[in-house]
């Protein structure tokens, strides 16, 4: 399957190369429709709460979403272990209009290594890229690392609803991204 043309439109491209505290290696790139497996693999991995926190459900299928992602073109970066090959995260982005919606989820025991904000480096390379104006996504009220990510990307909390709260971050020239 590699060497065709893909249709996830990131396929090929390595944004960056990260040495963890602890020694990992860890890729992040592109995700290429010959991920799905491997995609489908690292979400069955999350344990139910960080399922619950990124979907606001449990989800125990995965491959229609992952399917979906492929299907309509999102913009995805993961984050590979270079050692294993392992998909260890995962930040995507479905644009509408200047806008994009997206998300961004780390395996637990990578979480806190830096991996997050590489991934939303790269995600803001891309769509700064393609004119997209900010990222939108839901969080839950007691998820703090995603506050202080959106916190670190210049965001805000922009809207509180009852079980969520909408965060909104500009995308920025990447030479200003953090």
């Amino acid at each position: 399957m590699k060497g065709t043309r893909d249709t996830c439109p990131l396929c090929g491209r390595t944004f960056e190369v990260l040495t963890t505290k602890d020694g990992k290696r860890i890729i992040i790139r592109g995700m290429c429709s010959w991920d799905k497996d491997k995609v489908i693999r690292f979400y069955e991995k999350l344990s139910l709460e960080t399922i619950y926190t990124r979907f606001f459900s449990i989800i125990r299928y995965f491959e229609p979403y992952v399917n979906k992602l492929i299907k309509e073109g999102a913009f995805v970066i993961v984050a590979e272990d270079a050692d294993t090959g392992e998909i260890v995260g995962i930040a995507e982005a479905i644009p509408q209009g200047e806008v994009a919606e997206g998300g961004i989820v780390v395996l637990e025991e990578y979480q806190g290594k830096g991996i997050g904000m590489a991934m939303a480096r790269a995600l803001n390379r891309v769509l700064y890229e393609r004119g997209i104006k900010k990222v939108v996504g839901y969080i839950l009220p007691d998820n703090i690392k995603a506050f202080r990510l959106v916190k670190r990307l210049g965001g805000r909390l922009a809207r509180y609803y009852e079980s969520m709260i909408l965060a909104e971050v500009p995308v920025r020239p990447p030479e200003e991204a953090s």
